[in-house]
């Protein structure tokens, strides 16, 4: 199997990976350009882009890539000087191989997954733009990393129930503040803890001032992308600056989190003591139910993400 095909097949999978391809190579390197490899979140090498001090090089790199969904190029002693700019890694070449390299690393994450809830006008525009930015469209809120209960007036009740009841990282209600108000009374009553409501955002999507069903589900789906892609930007200095400083700033910085914003409570901290924040991105997590946690010392650290729990673990560290 080649690399193509098994990049392929490890997408179908859902396997996260970084695809590594040569694209400069200076004497005496024996590597060429066009030399691809996978290299997976374990430290699997699955073809060749060079030894010695490029393999740890690029290995490191391709973990804080999958961390932060950020491709960069990787620049090992590539002759002349050059500068580096967004998106590069510049490192020395320490081995007695000589030369030079260049490396770009792609990581490739799985498709978001996203289930919507509801036969709407509002559901159906949201699904056909969610695909055309990339997202997978699930059934099942467990299976989704976000779920929009579009339902409308048909079935809100139960449909709201199981969204709130889901691990999903996202939880919108399309409906107005009354109305939600009403639905999470309901809910309450009928046994639904107030950990889980508080999770859903409601009026779902960011306030674009539109009305027409397509407008309402493009204020949704951008609203859903925006806290998605608020994971790897949240230090974006960690991904501009040169291979070397990297180095020396993750061996000797400490990690000193800003202060986070949750933008449903107003402010940095959680609301009750089941809930925390995470220290990356500023969301806040459900303390019972997060998969992503961390122990330093005597403190437990919980995340919303794999990207935000390695992004602190490799700033901690």
């Amino acid at each position: 199997m080649d690399t193509l095909e098994r990049a392929a097949q490890l997408r179908a999978e859902r396997t996260p990976f970084v695809l590594a391809t040569v694209v400069a190579s200076y004497p005496p390197q024996s590597v060429r350009p066009g030399a691809k490899a996978i290299i997976l979140a374990n430290g699997t090498i699955d073809g060749w882009i060079g030894g010695g001090c490029v393999r740890p090089v690029v290995l490191d790199e391709a973990r804080d890539a999958l961390a932060t969904g950020a491709p960069r190029l990787v620049r090992m002693n590539a002759g002349e000087a050059r500068e580096s700019g967004h998106g590069v890694r510049v490192y020395p070449m320490t081995c007695q191989g000589e030369g030079g390299v260049e490396i770009y690393l792609e990581p490739m994450l799985p498709a978001p997954r996203l289930c919507i809830l509801g036969d709407t006008p509002v559901a159906h525009a949201l699904a056909s733009l969610a695909r055309e930015v990339g997202h997978a469209i699930v059934t099942s809120p467990n299976e989704a990393e976000a779920v929009v209960v579009a339902t409308m007036g048909v079935g809100d009740e139960e449909a709201l129930e199981s969204a709130a009841r889901s691990s999903a990282g996202y939880v919108g209600l399309v409906a107005s503040r009354k109305k939600a108000a009403f639905l999470f009374d309901y809910l309450r009553a009928s046994g639904v803890a107030d950990e889980r409501l508080s999770r859903v955002k409601a009026p779902a999507g960011l306030d674009l001032g539109g009305m027409l069903p397509a407008e309402i589900a493009l204020s949704v789906l951008a609203e859903i992308v925006q806290r998605r892609h608020a994971h790897p930007s949240c230090h974006p200095e960690e991904r501009s600056d040169e291979g070397s400083a990297f180095q020396e700033r993750r061996k000797n910085r400490p990690f000193v989190p800003d202060a986070p914003q949750d933008d449903r409570t107003g402010g940095s901290a959680p609301r009750n003591d089941s809930e925390a924040v995470d220290p990356i991105c500023g969301m806040t997590v459900e303390k019972a139910t997060a998969k992503q946690t961390l122990v330093v010392g005597a403190e437990t650290y919980y995340f919303c993400c794999p990207h935000c729990k390695a992004s602190f673990a490799k700033a901690h560290a």
